[in-house]
C-alpha cells in the first residue's frame, strides 16, 4: 500500500469514525441549544449504554445492533429522570452552575459503575467484529461501516423532527427566543424534556455500536465527552448542523494525524483543532460573523 493509499484509508477511516462522533455530539447540542444547560455527564451516559449492551450480549446474547431497538427507550427514560431530577432545577442558571452540577453527575456515574462492575476491561466479540469490507485500496472494517451507517440514519431522523414536526418547530423556536417562545403559549418545560430525552436517547443508539469496537469500562465516555465538546464548540453551540461537520472534520483529522504521528501525539490533535477554530471563527465554523 503505497502513501496515497494510506491516506485515502485514512480520510474514509475518519468519515466513518467522524459519523459517529457526529451522532453523539449532537444530541448534546440539542439539550444546549433549547436548553443552555452544559452537560459534562453526557459520555458517562454513554457508558451506561455500553454497559447496557455488554450485558445483553454476555447474559442473553443479544447482538449489539439488535440491543439498540431496546436501548433507545431505556436511555430516553434515563433521559426523563435527569432531565425531572437535575435539569429541570438548573435551568435558567448560569452555564457554571450548570457545568459544576453535571460534573458531579459525572463523578457519581463513574463511582457508581467502579462500585459495581470494578474497573475491569469488558470486550464484547461479535461474529462480524472484526470482519471488513474490501473496496479497491480502501478496507472498511464492518463495526465501523455499521455505526456510520446507522449515525447517517438517526441524524436524517432527528433532521426531520427538528424541521417537519411540531415539536422541531418548538425546540427551534424555544433556542431562538425562551422568552418569545414562552410569551407564544410554548410549554418550555415539555420541550425542554422531550430535548433531554432525545439528547439521552440517541446515546442508545451510540452504545450498541461502540461496544464491538472499544474495551467497556467506568472511564470509557469520558474521552466522548471531552471529544463532543470539541466537536459542539467548534461547529457552533446548539448548532445541528455545525455539530455534523465539525464531527467529520474532527474524525478525518485525527485519523490523518494518526498517520504521521505517533499516537500519543496524533490523540492531542482535535484539540489543537478546537484552538484554530476558536481563533479563526470562535463563533463556530457555521455559525455567520456578525
Amino acid at each position: 500500500m503505497n502513501s496515497m493509499d494510506v491516506v485515502l484509508q485514512a480520510i474514509v477511516s475518519g468519515l466513518l469514525s467522524g459519523g459517529l462522533y457526529a451522532l453523539i455530539a449532537v444530541g448534546l447540542t440539542l439539550m444546549f441549544g433549547v436548553m443552555r444547560v452544559v452537560n459534562f455527564a453526557h459520555g458517562d451516559f454513554l457508558m451506561l449504554a455500553m454497559y447496557g449492551t455488554f450485558f445483553a450480549w454476555s447474559l442473553f446474547g443479544v447482538d449489539p445492533v439488535a440491543s439498540i431497538f431496546w436501548m433507545v427507550p431505556l436511555m430516553g427514560l434515563v433521559g426523563a429522570l435527569l432531565y425531572q431530577l437535575v435539569v429541570k432545577r438548573i435551568m435558567g442558571k448560569s452555564e457554571i452552575s450548570s457545568i459544576a452540577v453535571t460534573i458531579g453527575v459525572a463523578l457519581l456515574i463513574q463511582n457508581l459503575a467502579l462500585m459495581g462492575f470494578k474497573a475491569d476491561n469488558l470486550v464484547v466479540n461479535t461474529e462480524w467484529a472484526n470482519r471488513a469490507i474490501s473496496m479497491g485500496f480502501v478496507s472498511l472494517q464492518l463495526p465501523h461501516a455499521v455505526a456510520a451507517a446507522a449515525s447517517i440514519v438517526l441524524i436524517a431522523v432527528l433532521y426531520g423532527l427538528l424541521r417537519f414536526t411540531d415539536l422541531g418547530l418548538m425546540m427551534r423556536a424555544v433556542s431562538q427566543s425562551p422568552e418569545g417562545a414562552a410569551l407564544s403559549g410554548i410549554n418550555l418545560h415539555r420541550v425542554s424534556l422531550w430535548a433531554t430525552i432525545i439528547g439521552i436517547g440517541t446515546l442508545g443508539v451510540a452504545g450498541p455500536l461502540l461496544t464491538p469496537m472499544l474495551y467497556v469500562n467506568p472511564t470509557v465516555g469520558t474521552q466522548f465527552t471531552l471529544m463532543a465538546f470539541v466537536i459542539v464548540i467548534a461547529g457552533g453551540l446548539g448548532n445541528f448542523f455545525g455539530a455534523i461537520v465539525a464531527g467529520l472534520l474532527v474524525g478525518v483529522t485525527e485519523r490523518l494525524a494518526g498517520v504521521w504521528l505517533p499516537a500519543s501525539l496524533s490523540a492531542a490533535i482535535p484539540f489543537g483543532l478546537l484552538v484554530v477554530v476558536m481563533l479563526w471563527r470562535p463563533q463556530g465554523l457555521l455559525v455567520p460573523r456578525k
